[in-house]
Formats: structure tokens, C-alpha cells, sequence
């Protein structure tokens, strides 16, 4: 049985690596990338190179795995599920493998449809409004800015890591020109704009569960994160949130359902200053947030992804992790580009990156205690690791 995987970045390496480590059910996962060097090749993975939008070539990549995976949300589904369809159709038997769902990749693409997912079920997320050409006047923005105090203003596709937003804070002067400009460069783009009220949050937090394709749903503990220039910076076991970790698992049971998701997903989440939830987004796929499970977890979220094919409930045990686990990201420091190296005084899970930039992740540290009370000296032990790489990086320079 061979799963394959579309994408060859670091979350398509950690995929393949995991289908690697249960050879009794599964064959390693034949890759599909646009490129030939990539994380995954440099790991070891098979690697069939061509676009996403080639279906003569994806329909051909299909024929020789029995269902797959996806690294990335931002993919020509359409052109994913037709290969997949013509590739079924040429087979002497159809997969009895499921595949990933069609409405999770299209509504994950769209951050306004997720939003009116978010209305249409109930789902608590912060109020919005989608930006139209004609409401871009200083009289309707300031209007907006004190009846939200405060607002951001988003892109609906190919927003991440913090980039597609523009925050427009309480009591802040209006750029007019500014906010014309990223509304007109998201048109042109054929991305829609909207407007989402300015959270005060206390803390981010972030629930990475994984559905069977028979329906049954687990979950790994709440993690609560750090940003940095709105990338994942550090992700750590979220303490005192019980009330709001089971309210998380019902919200992540919901989307869970209406989307028939498969595999792995991640919600992640505003905790308001008076405490509650607020979804800030969803992601069908593996998530940087949940990479603690690779040493911290019994099964990681990679090796539970792939699981969900074929195992239709789920162990008692399955999720089990460490009462006290954090991950740092290793992000690329500020104002360096160009070649780049590993930390060498301590191990990391390194992707294999040529070059970096600004922000890019380059690769995560893991630690983890089977005692609560060390969690903050883990976080601290983190925070100076990667202080002293980011150091040395810049004394070689």
C-alpha cells in the first residue's frame, strides 16, 4: 500500500519520513514536486517532479499510488481531482483507499469562506465584513476603526505566516494610500479583501486533532503559541486552559464533520482577555503547531495522518504525549540571506534548506518532561538555544 504525497517542503519530508517508519502496512510514499531538489529528496524521498496544474502527468503519478496526501492547502484542487478521477478510471481496480476532502481544501484556500463557514455553523470567530472597491474611503474606514476599535484588513487567498494582513489598530491613523494599495494589489491578484475586528487576544492557542476515515476523532493536548512577525515561533503545552481545551475539541469536531476531513488538521485559536474562543483559522493538513509530536508524543502527527487511511478507530492511547513538551522554530534571522547552517551544540530536526531569508523556517527543536512544573525552564532552555544559533549565524557572516 503506497500513499503518495503532493509536496516536497519540510512538512512533505516529515509525511514521507512517517510513511517510512511503518513498513508492516505501508510502502515509502512516492513524492510529487515541481521541483527535483527539495527537503524530501534530501531526506531520501522519491521524487516524481511536475506541476499541479499538469493533469496528464499528476493522472500518470496517481496510477501508481492508492490514494495521498497533501502538504500544502494552496494547490489547484480542481485539477487534483480530476487527475484523480481519470486516474481511477484506468485502473484495473479502483483504491479502496479515501482520499483527502475537496470542500476542507477549498474552504482552507479562502479565508473569507472560511469565515462564512465559520457563521453559517455557529462557529464563534471575530465579526467581519468583505471589503468592496467603493467602500474604500476615509469616512467608512474610520467609521469601522471606532465602531471595531481596531481592524485588520485580509486577503482572502494565499495569505500565511502572517503575510496578507494589514493591521489597522485602535485609534491609529488611517493610510488611505496604504490600504488602497493592498486592497488593489489583492484585486488584481483575483483575492477578495475583508475586514476582520481587531482582537485583543491574552494568548494564541492552537488544537491539533486527526479523523479516521471512519469518522472516529482524537486529539493531542492544546498547545498555546508565540509569534514573531506572525510566524510560528514557539509552540508549548498550554497550561490552565482545561474549560477552554474541551470547548476547543468540540469546535474542532464540528469543522471535523461538516468538512469530512481526513487525516490530520489544525484550528487554531484567539483566547479573548475575558477568556473565550475565537477561531482565527483552519488548516486540513499536518501544522507547524503540532511537530512536538515527534519526540513528545507516542505517535506523531505525521504518522497518525497516514494511520487515519486504513485505521478506523482510533487506541486508547494513540494521542498520548508528555504532560510538559515545547518546539522552537528556527526561523531565518532578520536582514541574513543567503547560506545557512544547522546549530551545531544540540540536536534539531533541520529541513535541508539551500538559502534564508527573513522569517523562512529552517527547523524546529523539540523537549519535552514527564513533569509539568519544568515546563518553563524547557521554554527558557529553548529560547536560549536558539539565541546562540542565530549568534553564530551572524558572527560568520
Amino acid at each position: 500500500m503506497r500513499i503518495g504525497i503532493l509536496g516536497g517542503g519540510q512538512l512533505g519530508r516529515m509525511l514521507w519520513e512517517a510513511s517510512c517508519s511503518m513498513p508492516q502496512r505501508l510502502a515509502p510514499s512516492l513524492v510529487y514536486h515541481d521541483q527535483y531538489i527539495c527537503p524530501a529528496q534530501r531526506a531520501g524521498a522519491e521524487i516524481v517532479t511536475g506541476a499541479i496544474a499538469d493533469i496528464s502527468k499528476l493522472r500518470d503519478y496517481f496510477g501508481t499510488v492508492e490514494s495521498f496526501a497533501i502538504e500544502s492547502e494552496f494547490l489547484d484542487v480542481e485539477a487534483i481531482f480530476q487527475a484523480w478521477e481519470e486516474s481511477q478510471k484506468l485502473r484495473a481496480s479502483k483504491s479502496i483507499l479515501p482520499i483527502p476532502s475537496a470542500a476542507g481544501l477549498k474552504i482552507a484556500q479562502d479565508k473569507l469562506e472560511q469565515k462564512n463557514f465559520f457563521s453559517k455553523n455557529r462557529i464563534p470567530s471575530s465579526e467581519y465584513i468583505e471589503i468592496q472597491p467603493e467602500f474604500l474611503n476615509i469616512e467608512n474606514l474610520e467609521n469601522l476603526q471606532t465602531r471595531w476599535n481596531g481592524f485588520v484588513l485580509k486577503k482572502s487567498r494565499m495569505g500565511y505566516d502572517g503575510k496578507g494582513n494589514l493591521a489597522i489598530p485602535p485609534r491609529s491613523e488611517i493610510a488611505l494610500k496604504e490600504i488602497i494599495s493592498f486592497c488593489a494589489d489583492a484585486y488584481s491578484s483575483g483575492s477578495r479583501v475583508y475586514a476582520e475586528r481587531f482582537v485583543e487576544f491574552s494568548k494564541e492557542v492552537a488544537l491539533v486533532s486527526c479523523q479516521t476515515f471512519g469518522g472516529d476523532l482524537g486529539f493531542y493536548p492544546l498547545i498555546e503559541t508565540i509569534q514573531k512577525k506572525g510566524v510560528c515561533y514557539l509552540a508549548y503545552k498550554a497550561l490552565g486552559e482545561d474549560k477552554n481545551e474541551v470547548r476547543a475539541q468540540e469546535i474542532a469536531a464540528v469543522i471535523a464533520r461538516k468538512l469530512n476531513l481526513l487525516g490530520t488538521f489544525a484550528v487554531e485559536f484567539f483566547v479573548t482577555q475575558s477568556g473565550d474562543l475565537l477561531v482565527n483559522e483552519i488548516a486540513p493538513r499536518v501544522h507547524n503547531s503540532g511537530h512536538f509530536s515527534q519526540q513528545a508524543s507516542k505517535y506523531s502527527q505525521f504518522q497518525l495522518h497516514l494511520k487515519a487511511y486504513w485505521q478506523k478507530r482510533w487506541e486508547p492511547d494513540d494521542f498520548s504525549s508528555s504532560p510538559a513538551f515545547a518546539m522552537i522554530n528556527l526561523l531565518g534571522p532578520e536582514g541574513l540571506r543567503g547560506p545557512v547552517s544547522r546549530p551545531k551544540t544540540v540536536q534539531s530536526y533541520w529541513y535541508d534548506k539551500d538559502l534564508t531569508t527573513p522569517g523562512r523556517k529552517l527547523g524546529h527543536i523539540i523537549v519535552h518532561s514527564e513533569h509539568v512544573d519544568e515546563l518553563p525552564a524547557l521554554i527558557d532552555s529553548l529560547v536560549k538555544l536558539e539565541v546562540q544559533w542565530q549568534e553564530s549565524l551572524r558572527a560568520n557572516e
